[in-house]
């Protein structure tokens, strides 16, 4: 099979955007030490959208003709079906922020303070897998026999890297189930949210997608920050350096430029193909505790971060199933 050129970029941009997304493990764990789980994703997705407004500005002045704000998406695209005012899109950018942006984020900080790290690594497998088949119903995405193999292929390159010790996983344990539970619920609206922005990507930039979504998300969570997680201007002076440090590092890379990579990624890749990449996750994982944590790297973590990496690469290589 002929690797093309574009396959090659899409890998690597794939491999920086897991190599983000990795560092929002630990800067969940920091942050939830000082703020509840709503809290940080508001936090989160507040500053990540202000982070990325300056280069929406920059788009719509360099796309825009003369006299018109509008970034050009498609021709096909009336200024009525991008109108924020459209039902759809108010509809589209509502199931975003409260099926896929909240509870990826939120039950994600919660899950975490309440589930062990082998546990909630084994359970966000499931995402490439939830993502592909509700890519298959949504999307009407075709999953081939080759496909669901590099799939495979990259689920056994991160067991072995894993190293998972079946008789020891407590899935089940009463003292874990919730925060098991708050897990898989994040990797669903995970999937729900890559799979769902595809539609709206037709009609809105990649940035437009997150900004709006954001925003949204943002002006939901208020009500539970009310009466949830009460926040007060005592509470926020209570928050130190190293909280901020985390909310800046989710909402900088984690939130930010990782998911502008991986917007512009999933317009022209299918969602399925995409997601494989996930699994790229543990590999990071264990490469940045071998440089913070001084962890050591053993001969087989590195022989199932390469199976997984061939696995990202067989399935991006194929032609996405809606060109």
């Amino acid at each position: 099979m002929r690797i093309s050129q574009r396959s090659i970029v899409d890998v690597s941009l794939l491999v920086l955007v897991n190599g983000m997304w990795a560092a929002q493990y630990a800067a969940y764990k920091i942050a939830t030490e000082k703020m509840g789980p709503i809290t940080v994703s508001a936090w989160a997705f507040l500053f990540a959208a202000l982070v990325l407004l300056p280069f929406l500005v920059r788009e719509r002045r360099h796309h825009s003709g003369p006299g018109d704000s509008t970034p050009k998406t498609s021709s096909a695209i009336t200024p009525d079906e991008r109108s924020l005012l459209n039902k759809r899109n108010i509809i589209g950018f509502l199931m975003l922020g409260v099926l896929g942006l909240i509870p990826a984020s939120a039950f994600l900080a919660w899950g975490i303070d309440r589930s062990s790290a082998s546990n909630a690594s084994l359970i966000y497998l499931t995402v490439p897998i939830t993502t592909a088949v509700l890519a298959s119903f949504i999307l009407k995405e075709k999953m081939t026999a080759v496909r669901w193999a590099s799939l495979f292929v990259a689920l056994t390159g991160v067991l072995i890297l894993s190293d998972v010790d079946w008789r020891h996983l407590q899935l089940s344990n009463g003292k874990f189930l919730l925060g098991n539970m708050l897990v898989l619920v994040a990797c669903t609206a995970s999937s729900f949210y890559n799979v769902f922005c595809k539609e709206l990507l037709r009609r809105f930039t990649p940035l437009e997608v997150l900004i709006y979504g954001y925003l949204l998300a943002v002006v939901v969570s208020l009500p539970f920050l009310v009466w949830v997680e009460p926040i007060s201007l005592a509470a926020v002076r209570s928050y130190g350096p190293s909280t901020w440090f985390a909310v800046l590092v989710l909402s900088v890379f984690s939130w930010g430029l990782a998911m502008v990579v991986w917007a512009i990624l999933l317009k022209r890749l299918d969602v399925s193909q995409a997601s494989v990449s996930i699994y790229l996750l543990p590999f990071f994982g264990v490469i940045i505790s071998a440089l913070t944590l001084k962890e050591r790297i053993t001969p087989i973590m590195m022989v199932g971060g390469l199976v997984t990496l061939a696995g990202t690469i067989l399935i991006t290589s194929l032609k996405p199933s809606s060109s």
